[in-house]
């Protein structure tokens, strides 16, 4: 088995196992999927801790490291808020938040991989292009859509809009952490994950897409 094989098996078991742990934590329960998320986001900071203490001096002096410590925290007490709605848990609002996300990083990167040309930020993350973006944006409304369908109120459209949130937002999370990670001259924010990285690498898509679609739901 060549080694780009085996690589390939790790990252998809790996994958597997994430998805699996974080249903596992949903389906659970509050008791269940809030330590999940502090546990997670310890770790998170942790990796960010160490990513800020290998930047140039410059990057350190500036206000960086505490600003995307906030954001950190901010987009895990977000995912912990949006799994509670009307006084009660509802475990299907994680359950469709992480579906979107999840669909909107498959969707990007199956097109981008088989028709990606235009890189969307060349200078951040050169693999990632305008129209694996397009594509991500496209599978996750349809996911949005059928979610509206079932769960989502009538007239209310909340999950197509979540699901928009998620197609701008989602990306822009991702190549903040790319670009950190550049700044820091790391190719992942830690070695958690086999295959996939660290905890923020796997992560990214909510540090700023989790913030604003809790203050859409708070505002809505």
């Amino acid at each position: 088995m060549s080694s780009g094989s085996t690589e390939l098996r790790v990252r998809a078991l790996t994958g597997v196992g994430i998805v699996a742990l974080i249903l596992g934590a949903i389906l659970l329960g509050p008791w269940a999927y809030w330590p999940f998320l502090l546990i997670v986001w310890c770790i998170g900071a942790r990796e960010l801790s160490s990513a800020w203490r290998l930047m140039p001096p410059f990057h350190r002096a500036v206000p960086i490291g505490c600003a995307a410590q906030c954001l950190l925290m901010l987009a895990f007490g977000a995912l912990a808020a949006m799994s509670w709605t009307q006084g009660a848990y509802d475990f299907w609002a994680p359950l469709g938040w992480f579906a979107l996300m999840w669909s909107n990083d498959t969707g990007a990167y199956l097109v981008g991989r088989s028709f990606g040309r235009h890189p969307l930020a060349p200078s951040v993350s050169p693999k990632k292009t305008w129209e694996g973006w397009g594509g991500g944006a496209v599978v996750a409304l349809l996911v949005g859509g059928l979610l509206q369908h079932k769960l989502g109120s009538p007239g209310s459209g909340h999950w197509v809009v979540l699901a928009a949130l998620v197609s701008v937002f989602g990306p822009l999370g991702d190549l903040l952490e790319s670009l950190l990670k550049r700044k820091a001259g790391i190719k992942d924010s830690g070695q958690i994950l086999p295959g996939h990285g660290g905890i923020l690498d796997r992560f990214d898509s909510h540090i700023i897409a989790a913030p604003i679609a809790l203050l859409y739901l708070i505002f809505a």
